[in-house]
């Protein structure tokens, strides 16, 4: 059986298609499976629910929002309770949880097939090329989970709309995803008389997400808790009683205008009240940041918007549905499944995958290797330049070439730097884009100065890159990979 899998900030979830209608891989009525790591040399590694649970007793043993940390060059490791651990394996550990869990509803709903074949994971709409790679290979080597591809949470978030049994074909969506992490949005159209059933005309993130209401709201708490106790001191256990508390607060404000939170601190009782216009007020930038977005996208889209799709748990905020109506009055907005969408529709691509017909989606950033610029003309060997091999924009699968010169004979390997940006023309400096690592070309022989070595780049489906290289004088195929810089 294929899964699809959401893999969210705060809470993931495991997905697929069973009598050809998606369904959660999850026992018990579960929401979902909190993205939360624990360890303390009593418990072990507990993931989920018991780690969130134990956690509010050892708040210092807990790692949250990892998938916001992967890029995060300041949190390499995690120091629990004397152990460490890497991000890589935090990220397997929690992957292994949510297929362990779906095997054993797959075992409780005895259906045909007893095993996973893989997964098609979610990914934000402009996870980098490095992310991507992180959580394919913890999954494979921490969970023994195999990838079968990628899928941008806005597109997934479409694709399960119009799996919908009451969705129109021939309509073109935006998506507007707030999920705990990051705000997702994507323009796509199904048309299933086209060549392309599913086409992504564009898509966009910023890393905004619930956990920030969730932090203002916080400091909000705070500042209450303070006027009644000016000497109130807030430490780690208490702040994360806060965090849980504010949480719970924007919940209810979703449904209440005025919500009162008990809080337990030093034995004292805190009842902090709070009003949706105040949650409203300090929450407006962050709402406005990721409008400025969706502003952006519908602006350079050039077709007719049919309906505005909110999916995602932080779009169940009134708040969001007021500055669409606002916004854009004639479009008509629909709250779509908003914890369920993205996991249906990975699920739903995931048996698509092999079909060519099924997707059409673009790629998210350039790609280009860096040269000398024109040794002949400018004779200066430290001119380095950036020449794009794939450009943002391009329809997935894209490929593109390059050819490199050897500087020196009897050369057996050479290597060349890669750069990521969102540049698109031809040649830019190497300052505006961003090394993400290197290539190393190996089993070149009997070369000789001035042999040319064609690098030919591939970004697939899923965004990830292939590579291949072959001599042109000897017409062999060589060893090719890429070393991507760590985070």
């Amino acid at each position: 059986m294929k899964i699809g899998i959401d893999f969210g900030t705060s809470f993931s979830l495991p997905a697929a298609l069973i009598n050809n209608n998606p369904a959660l891989l999850l026992s018990g009525g579960q929401y979902g499976v909190p993205s939360v790591f624990y360890y303390d040399r009593r418990q072990d590694i507990l993931i989920g629910k018991p780690a969130e649970n134990r956690g509010k007793f050892r708040p210092e043993n807990v790692v949250r929002n990892i998938k916001m940390d992967i890029s995060n060059p300041n949190k390499k490791n995690f120091r629990l309770d004397g152990k460490t651990f890497g991000k890589k394996q935090i990220v397997g550990r929690i992957l292994g949880e949510i297929k362990q869990l779906a095997l054993e509803e797959i075992e409780r709903k005895q259906l045909i097939s007893q095993k996973i074949d893989g997964a098609v994971i979610s990914v934000p709409a402009a996870f980098t090329l490095r992310e991507l790679n992180f959580i394919r290979d913890a999954a494979q080597d921490e969970a023994a989970l195999k990838v079968l591809g990628f899928i941008r949470e806005p597109v997934a978030a479409a694709i399960s709309y119009f799996n919908a049994p009451s969705a129109k074909d021939e309509k073109t969506i935006l998506v507007y995803d707030l999920g705990g992490g990051t705000c997702d949005v994507a323009i796509v159209r199904s048309d299933k008389n086209s060549k392309e059933w599913y086409k992504v005309i564009d898509s966009d993130m910023k890393r905004i997400g619930g956990r920030d209401w969730d932090k203002l709201l916080g400091e909000l708490i705070k500042r209450k808790c303070r006027e009644q106790n000016s000497d109130i001191k807030f430490d780690l256990r208490t702040e994360n009683k806060i965090l849980a508390a504010a949480i719970n607060a924007k919940h209810n404000l979703s449904r209440q205008e005025i919500f009162i939170s008990d809080i337990e601190i030093e034995d004292e009782l805190y009842d902090i009240e709070i009003t949706r216009r105040e949650f409203e007020k300090i929450t407006s930038e962050l709402l406005q940041e990721t409008m400025r977005m969706v502003d952006k996208l519908k602006d350079n889209c050039a077709g007719k918007i049919d309906y505005i799709v909110c999916v995602g748990g932080s779009s169940n905020m009134p708040q969001v549905r007021r500055a669409f109506e606002k916004n854009y009055p004639d479009i008509e907005i629909k709250l779509f499944e908003p914890e369920k969408a993205i996991a249906f529709g990975a699920a739903i691509y995931a048996e698509h995958l092999t079909e060519e017909n099924f997707l059409h989606d673009i790629c998210k950033f350039s790609y280009g290797a860096k040269y000398v610029q024109n040794f002949a003309k400018y004779r200066d060997y430290k001119r380095f330049r950036i020449y794009n091999l794939i450009y943002k924009g391009d329809a997935l699968p894209t490929s593109g070439e390059s050819i490199s010169y050897h500087i020196d004979s009897g050369a057996t390997s050479t290597y060349i730097e890669i750069y990521e940006s969102e540049c698109t023309e031809d040649i830019y400096l190497p300052e505006e884009g961003t090394y993400i690592g290197e290539i190393e070309i190996r089993g070149l022989k009997n070369s000789k100065r001035g042999d040319e070595t064609i690098l030919k780049m591939t970004i697939d489906k899923s965004g990830l890159m292939q590579l291949k290289a072959i001599d042109t004088r000897t017409k062999n195929s060589a060893d090719v990979e890429i070393q991507l810089e760590e985070y």
